[in-house]
């Protein structure tokens, strides 16, 4: 039998189904798991339908950046006021935080009460927190300022989410303008061409080829529509599947540079990235071999990541590090120039933090003309899109007149 319950762990509302001979045993089970039991009913096929739809949703469900950020700022109020990290944790758990972020975060103080440290825990919560958020916690770890880090964690999570709401506002136009002309030329394909067919085809007259074309793709999109969710799911697994291996990655961020306009937007997001977090990691008193190690694994990119690792190899054979720096060709000569003036000072740590936020400001600007900037590619698609549609409906129009006369 199956019994569907509602109670209370760790004064935590929580539900689910669960397996039991009868209603006394689901009962004790719910108890050894230390749940305070409010209800308890034999599960119907309705409500086991709806429970796997929300499970599945659940787990499907990504937790999104804003939860994340509220989260890492909390967290390091609460830490740098010297309250013990379970306890934080613990009130973290009864925030109003979406349902799979709450089930993490227990989980995680599980992990830290058996004896995991703060990174292992959020470690074991994969899809959730990124290599990123992981690797900086270790830092604070390691360093003994877990609180400045998760601060700067906080602030790097703002960035990212300010970006992505500046990108999504820059291409909300675009987005705009090229989903109107493909529902009409939707409507145009599927409603109107095919008129002209019949009429053509009882005068026995020549359709114009445009019209010929657009008579085509409805043919094919009415016929072979499975072919085509066919060939896009193929195209998403093989994606997939050739970015899990190693080579893959390479390639794809590779021409993830060579992206018009998209691609030195990017650039410059990992630049900012990279040397903010070197800057804080060498104020923290990281070595700087270390330093790179961990840099590298949140660039955020296979190439970049190479490169990192190829500035720590030089660095650990006695090059400096704005030496070490120039010999990529991913880092412009202002990033050099400014570490290196940074190590002649003595102000490294300044000098990356200054780095950081003049790619900051050139992306925000990039970004700021983004939609200027696709104008010129959106007007060729639409005037193209127009032109194909006009000769397509006006030329048999004017083609037929000529055959009734």
């Amino acid at each position: 039998m199956r019994f569907k319950y509602t109670g209370e762990k760790n004064n935590i509302k929580v539900n689910g189904i669960i397996d039991a001979s009868d209603s006394n045993e689901a009962s004790l089970i719910l108890f050894d798991q230390g749940i305070n039991l409010i209800n308890l009913k034999e599960v119907g096929f309705i409500d086991e339908y709806l429970y796997k739809i929300k499970a599945f949703k659940t787990k499907t469900s990504k937790v999104k950046l804003e939860e994340l950020i509220v989260l890492t700022r909390q967290f390091a109020t609460l830490f740098d006021a010297g309250i013990p990290v379970v306890k934080i944790l613990d009130r973290m758990s009864k925030q109003n935080f979406s349902e799979k972020l709450l089930t993490a975060i227990l989980k995680i103080k599980e992990d830290v009460e058996a004896g995991l440290s703060l990174s292992a825990a959020f470690g074991r919560q994969k899809g959730i927190f990124s290599p990123l958020y992981i690797n900086m916690l270790k830092v604070g770890e390691e360093g003994g300022v877990l609180d400045i880090v998760l601060s700067r964690l906080a602030d790097i999570l703002e960035t990212d989410l300010e970006t992505r709401n500046r990108i999504k506002h820059a291409t909300r136009y675009p987005k705009l303008t090229v989903g109107a002309i493909a529902v009409a030329f939707s409507i145009l394909v599927v409603f109107v061409i095919p008129k002209f067919v019949g009429l053509f085809n009882k005068f026995k007259a020549e359709l114009p080829l445009p019209t010929k074309i657009l008579i085509w793709i409805n043919y094919f999109v009415q016929n072979y529509w499975w072919l085509i969710i066919f060939i896009i799911f193929s195209a998403i697994f093989a994606y997939k599947k050739y970015k899990s291996t190693e080579k893959g990655k390479v390639k794809i961020d590779l021409l993830v540079f060579k992206i018009p306009i998209i691609g030195p937007i990017l650039h410059k997001i990992y630049i900012s990235r990279i040397t903010r977090i070197l800057g804080l990691l060498y104020r923290s008193g990281i070595p700087v071999v270390s330093s790179f190690d961990i840099v590298s694994e949140v660039s955020g990119n296979e190439i970049i990541k190479k490169e990192i690792q190829n500035v720590k190899i030089r660095v650990s054979q006695g090059n400096n590090i704005a030496a070490s720096f120039g010999y990529s060709e991913y880092f412009p000569e202002v990033v050099t120039d400014m570490i290196a003036a940074g190590e002649e000072t003595g102000r490294l740590d300044e000098m990356l933090e200054k780095i950081a936020d003049y790619y900051d400001e050139e992306t925000d600007y990039a970004i700021k003309n983004l939609s200027t900037a696709i104008e010129p590619i959106l007007l060729v698609l639409i005037a193209g899109m127009v032109i194909l549609l006009a000769l397509g409906v006006f030329l048999p129009m004017w083609d037929m007149i000529k055959v009734i006369k």
